[in-house]
């Protein structure tokens, strides 16, 4: 028995030996690497993942990289790619995001511009499209945050089972040999600070009791295959024929914005109608979770959440500019050299051909 994990935790090992190489972080052992060995007698799971699936599609389509496909209004991952945007994200998370900091919103702009450069070198995306950015960077927030998520219920499953020191000693595998991040994640999760937050969490958690009927598709693919607007999409997210509603509140919610849509709809040519959007806002609330998950809501608005690309991105336009402009500006000068010498050897030729200077030829009397 004890020889079958030591093979899995091998295994394992390697298996982040391999994601880790191939994000460009070396994986060099540390002498305290062995204390994950301690973990024995756990199911085998399906290991680490590592995005093989980007890797094996860019080999087969001669290095072209898979497109990811966020419509406006929808603006989530939709399509046959969908899939691989939330793999690479959570690979890059695992490998090479800071993790001594106290969250996503305190990580520096340049360290996340470069996880998004990292990103958009294995997937295609539209990044002049402001929707796309703004879901690539609540995907990184989202995800950064279930990481540390997952890996505080590793700790405080040891921690109830042997006390701290020993979930210390164990480090959460996803972190591989991160064992300085690991500590000081584990010193983290012990402040009060921690605490304080969690519990306000935990409490806000237990109040969302919403119960959604669309089964183990997003609701995104949903939406993009049936191509219904967000107020249709309400009825098909929290009612099914066979059930009914989930609760009473939504369908009065239901009705209400299909109302109101249909008024705007009746409303003469030329007066401004309220979108969709609006419609939803309006029933739904400013604080509602359709609100939060469109960026909407009074909070959190969509130009704080890419206020960090939108900065970077202006500034590689404009070294961009630069660079062109350079470009355009050697490129006249050597026109100018070219034409000046053509001028001078002119000159020469007249100068010769009439034994006068150019300057006697040029000052002819009127």
């Amino acid at each position: 028995m004890a020889a079958t994990n030591n093979t899995g935790n091998l295994k394992r090992k390697k298996e982040l030996a391999n994601a880790l190489t191939a994000n460009g972080i070396a994986n060099e052992p540390t002498e305290n690497s062995s204390l994950r060995n301690l973990n024995v007698g756990q199911k085998r799971g399906r290991g680490l993942t590592r995005g093989l699936n980007t890797q094996k599609y860019k080999r087969k389509s001669g290095g072209e990289k898979p497109k990811i496909v966020i419509p406006k209004g929808i603006n989530r991952p939709v399509g046959e790619h969908s899939s691989k945007h939330a793999t690479e994200i959570g690979v890059l998370i695992m490998c090479e995001a800071p993790m001594q900091v106290e969250g996503w919103a305190k990580i520096p702009d340049e360290t996340k511009d470069h996880l998004l450069r990292k990103l958009t070198n294995k997937l295609s995306y539209e990044l002049e499209e402001p929707h796309v950015v703004q879901c690539i960077w609540k995907s990184f927030a989202k995800q950064y945050s279930s990481f540390r998520s997952n890996a505080h219920k590793y700790y405080l499953k040891w921690k109830e089972g042997g006390g701290v020191t020993l979930a210390r000693q164990n480090i959460y595998e996803k972190l591989g040999d991160r064992r300085d991040d690991w500590l000081w994640l584990c010193d983290f999760w012990e402040t009060a600070k921690f605490e304080k937050v969690s519990n306000t969490q935990k409490s806000n958690r237990k109040k969302l009791t919403y119960s959604h009927k669309l089964g183990t598709k997003s609701r995104a693919t949903h939406q993009h295959e049936k191509g219904f607007d967000d107020i249709d999409m309400y009825e098909v997210e929290y009612h099914n024929p066979k059930n009914g509603w989930a609760y009473k509140d939504f369908e009065a919610n239901s009705v209400r914005m299909k109302e109101l849509r249909e008024q705007q709809r009746a409303l003469p040519e030329g007066v401004d109608r309220m979108t969709t959007e609006e419609i939803c806002i309006t029933v739904l609330g400013e604080n509602s979770s359709y609100a939060k998950s469109k960026g909407l809501n009074r909070k959190v608005s969509g130009v704080d959440a890419i206020s960090s690309f939108e900065a970077s991105s202006s500034r590689a336009r404009l070294e961009e500019e630069l660079a062109n402009t350079q470009s355009e500006l050697a490129s006249t000068k050597a026109e100018m050299a070219i034409q000046k010498t053509t001028v001078e050897a002119v000159v020469k030729f007249m100068e010769q051909m009439t034994g006068k200077s150019f300057a006697e030829i040029i000052n002819v009397p009127n």
